[in-house]
This record gives structure tokens, sequence and C-alpha cells, in this order.
């Protein structure tokens, strides 16, 4: 088997770990960022390095960032055009790409739990409090590890935070702040739910996937994988991190989900898991549509 790797992150901890087990399981794979491809309309090919058609492999696996040269959904375009095998394809051509606001709706679409939110632009402090009360969360639509996700606590953070988005224009949504002792990461890999690991903020954070939080292994909580398991079987999904809080009631909410999600942390927890290995495996089983 022959898989292509599209990534702009050579290096990374899931590179490495997808070299390190494709090489155990006599499996080629081949890593190439988008702007190692052309496209020749006369041709009707996507070539890698002006002369490997896409369609040469046997499968792919698309994990990269959305602002990298090519658009993502130019590749998931192509890869249903040619019938090749690509890992989360049917969720990919229905969706494409996917913030955090839309997340949201998509999770209220297949009647998923998840977080209170509010998309309004001209919100005031006042009605926000009154809303969701204080604090709440305000967090950009794109972002990750934690990043551009605030608690706004005082009408002077809400003024300061709305002051910088005039700024830098990034599109950004409401939610309610839910008193919790940490998140759960889980993994959906092919038909299966691992996990979870529990996180928490490190001291003087209230961010649980910030730089220094701490994670351990936890029992399968039922909530959590019965969650896990609803996404797995709404979204269709073959490959994805799942983020889960469990709110004061003891209800399971789905906070995100990353379709390219990292998992260092997770098989550092899991050592006896790879989720390199699984996603392998899983891509071998299936045939090509």
């Amino acid at each position: 088997m022959h898989i292509c790797k599209i990534t702009d992150k050579n290096n990374s901890y899931a590179s490495k770990r997808f070299r390190q087990e494709a090489s155990s399981n006599k499996t080629n794979i081949t890593f190439a960022s988008r702007n190692n491809f052309i496209y020749d309309s006369a041709k009707r090919k996507l070539l890698l390095d002006k002369k490997i058609p896409l369609e040469k492999f046997d499968a792919v696996v698309l994990r990269c960032p959305e602002f990298s040269l090519m658009p993502a959904n130019f590749i998931v375009d192509y890869c249903e055009l040619k019938k090749i095998r690509l890992l989360n394809k049917e969720f990919y051509l229905r969706f494409q790409s996917v913030n955090k606001l839309r997340q949201q709706l998509l999770f209220q679409m297949f009647g998923i739990s998840c977080l209170e939110t509010i998309y309004d632009e001209t919100a005031s402090f006042a009605f926000l409090k009154t809303r969701l009360g204080l604090p709440f969360v305000a967090k950009l639509a794109n972002g990750s590890w934690g990043k551009q996700v605030f608690k706004i606590s005082s009408k002077k953070e809400f003024v300061r935070f709305i002051a910088d988005r005039k700024i830098d224009k990034q599109f950004y949504l409401f939610q309610k702040f839910y008193v919790t002792d940490g998140d759960y990461r889980v993994f959906i890999v092919g038909k299966e739910v691992l996990g979870p690991v529990k996180r928490m903020a490190p001291k003087g954070e209230w961010r649980s996937n910030a730089k220094g939080s701490f994670h351990k292994r936890v029992g399968k909580k039922a909530q959590i994988i019965k969650l896990a398991e609803e996404v797995l079987k709404k979204t269709r999904l073959e490959f994805a991190g799942l983020d889960i809080l469990i709110d004061e009631k003891g209800k399971a909410r789905l906070i995100e989900m990353n379709t390219m999600a990292e998992f260092k942390v997770f098989e550092d927890v899991f050592p006896e898991i790879s989720i390199a290995k699984k996603t392998i495996d899983w891509l071998r089983k299936q045939k090509a549509p």
C-alpha cells in the first residue's frame, strides 16, 4: 500500500509516527506539501513534483492548515473526481472547512450536545452578561492549542476584545463559561473511540489545553464515551480528536472536533495505543470507492 500524506509539517510528531508505523507495517508513505502539486487541466491531472498523479496512491491523508497555498477543498474534490481513497472524504465533501462557529451549528444539526453559543457582532456586554453570565468566553472562529480564546470577566475586558477585533478583522463568537476541573480528549479512528485523556489547566490558567497543562488517563467515563460514539455514528468521521467537557449537571458537551488533531499527548498517556498505526490499518482495510 502506498499512502500520500499531505502536510506542511514533515517533522511534526504525527508525521514521525506515521513514518515509523508505515515502515514497520510494510507500507510506503510519501510526504508532500500542497505547494508541491500542480494541476494541468489539459491532462486533468493533479501532479506531485510535476510527475506523479495523485491517483497513483492507494490512499491520501490530508493534514495541513487552511491557509496553505492550495485550498484543501480542491484536493478533496479531486479525490472524489478520481475516486481516490481519502481519509474523512465523506465528511470533507459535505462540509469542506469547518470553523468553531460552524461546528456548533453542525452539532445542533446532528442533535449532539454542545456549548451554549452566541454569534452577534453587535452584542453589548450587558446582553452577553445576561444571556451567558459572568465570566463568559470570547473565541476567534479559527485557532488552535487554546490560542485566540479569552475569558471575559468585565466590561473593560470586553471592550478591549472588541477593539482588537476591529484591528485584526477576525471572526469571533461568544460561549458560556462552564466551571469544570478539566476536560477530556478522545480520538475517533475508523470505528473506534479511544481514550479518554483528562486535561487539566496549570496553576494560574483556566484553559486546559494551554501550554503546561496536565494530562492523565481516566476510566471509560460513560457519558464521555457515549457522546463520542454518537459523534462517530452521526458524522461518519474516520479520524478526529474530540474535546468534551462535563457540565455542572453531569452532562457531556462537545467543545469542538479536529479532523487533523495532533496526538502526542494522547500517546504519552496511552503509550500502548498507536494512533498512526490504527489509522494506517484502517486505510489498509478499506477499498477505494
